[in-house]
Parts: structure tokens; sequence; C-alpha cells
């Protein structure tokens, strides 16, 4: 097994994210798949067409963790080998979603890593939806009064 660092990982930017899913996966000439690691805490709205992973599922089960690895690995076949950004996010992106992602990579095998890349959402889920909370075509299920403080 090949190293695995935090330096394999690096920060996405939200208006980064946000240029992704605005224009798809074939203009980039990549594909990308948001995880959301929230748990109790998805409710209130999410990432369009992320995957919800909670946290505790994926550090405390193995075969969640295969089942991720394999349902991103199976994206990379069926686009002829393409890179697959996999960009981990939490609330803050701080503790679950850094944690998710170093656990991720080290569920990757060497070969792997060619295809695959691992992202962490800078800020989290709480600065998404500060910046693109009411943009229903980057956010789903959005409820404003759940983010009022």
């Amino acid at each position: 097994m090949g190293a695995r660092s935090v330096t394999n990982i690096k920060y996405l930017d939200a208006a980064d994210l946000h240029e992704w899913i605005k224009k798809g996966h074939t203009s980039l000439g990549q594909a990308f798949q948001v995880i959301d690691v929230r748990g109790s805490d998805y409710i209130g709205g999410h990432i369009l067409g992320c995957w919800n992973y909670p946290y505790k599922k994926l550090s405390g089960d193995d075969a969640t963790m295969e089942e991720l690895r394999d349902r991103i690995l199976s994206i990379s076949r069926n686009h002829e080998d393409v890179i697959v950004n996999v960009v981990f996010h939490c609330a803050q992106s701080q503790q679950r979603g850094p944690s998710a992602a170093m656990k991720f990579l080290r569920a990757l095998q060497d070969k792997d890593l060619q295809t695959v890349k691992v992202w962490i959402l800078r800020g989290g889920f709480n600065h998404w939806q500060d910046v693109y909370g009411e943009d229903d075509e980057v956010t789903e299920g959005y409820e404003p009064a759940l983010w009022g403080w």
C-alpha cells in the first residue's frame, strides 16, 4: 500500500464546486461526486446530487466505506477511466468531513489513486448555504428557517 497522507487531499472553494455543478461532468472532462457526511444535521438542505453517508456510519462500518469506494470507482469505469473528484463535507468541514476524506483515501488501492482525487469543501455546508442555499439549481431541500441564527 502506498503512502496516504493529508497532502493527498486538497481543499475546494464553494465557488469552484458551484461552477462544477453548473457546468456538469462533460464540460469538465472529469467527473465529480459530493459526499455529505452530516448525520441528523443533514436536514434543512444539501448540495444537489450529493450522496449522504453519515460520518458515524462511514467510520464505524467497513462495509459502508467499501460501498462508497465501489460506487466511486464505478463512476470512473463508466466514464472511460476519467478522473473522479470526490468532495467531502460536513457542516463546517473541520472534523467529520476531513476525517471521512482521510478514511476514504486509505480505503483506496494504489491503482485507484490515478483516477480518484479527494477534496474537502472549504467551509462545509454552513458556508455553502450562506452563499448558495437559495439557489435551487445547486441546492436541494433548503429550509432557510433552520439556518437562522
